[in-house]
C-alpha cells in the first residue's frame, strides 16, 4: 500500500508503480471517503493508496514516559504511541485527570543511540478514555533532535 502526502497546494501525486507516471489527484474528492482508496493508471495499473493529511510525518514507537497537569499538578506515567515534528499522541498508564486544553509537560527518553531526554509543554487537542493527542507549545525546542529520531 502506498501512502501519499498532500502538499503546500492542496494536491496529491501518485507514482504508477508499473510506469512511473505521475496521476495528480484532489484529495478533497477522498476526505470522507474510506482510507484506502484505488485508481486507474493510463496503462492500465491499479493503484492502491492511501492519502495522509498530516501535515508532518508521524513515527510510531513505543517510549515510556511521563507527564504532569500544568494547572492540577497531577502527575502519571505514559507510553508514548507517536510522534511527529508537531505533536504527540500517548497513553496514560491509569485512568486521569487529562482535557483538552490543558497544558501538560511531557518527559520521555529516545530509543536511538543518543538517548536523548525531550521534555516539552503541550497543549492538550484531544482525550479518548486514556489515550491523548497533543501538539508541542514551542516547535523549535528539540526539533532538531526530533528531526534526526524521525528520519532514521
Amino acid at each position: 500500500m502506498n501512502i501519499f502526502w498532500i502538499d503546500d497546494n492542496k494536491q496529491a501525486t501518485i507514482a504508477c508503480p508499473k510506469c512511473r507516471f505521475d496521476i495528480n489527484i484532489d484529495p478533497t474528492k477522498f476526505e470522507n471517503a474510506q482510507r484506502s482508496q484505488r485508481a486507474k493508471c493510463k496503462c492500465g495499473e491499479l493503484i492502491q493508496f492511501t492519502i495522509e493529511y498530516r501535515r508532518q510525518y508521524r513515527k510510531d514507537v513505543r517510549l515510556p514516559g511521563e507527564y504532569s497537569i500544568q494547572e492540577k499538578g497531577q502527575k502519571g506515567e505514559i507510553i508514548i504511541r507517536d510522534l511527529s515534528l508537531s505533536g504527540i499522541r500517548f497513553e496514560s498508564l491509569i485512568p486521569h485527570q487529562i482535557s483538552p486544553d490543558d497544558t501538560l509537560e511531557v518527559i520521555f527518553i529516545l530509543d536511538n543511540p543518543s538517548r536523548k531526554e525531550i521534555r516539552k509543554l503541550v497543549k492538550v487537542i484531544w482525550v479518548d478514555d486514556r489515550i491523548v493527542g497533543a501538539q508541542y507549545n514551542e516547535r523549535k525546542l528539540y526539533e532538531t533532535d526530533l528531526a534526526f529520531y524521525l528520519n532514521f
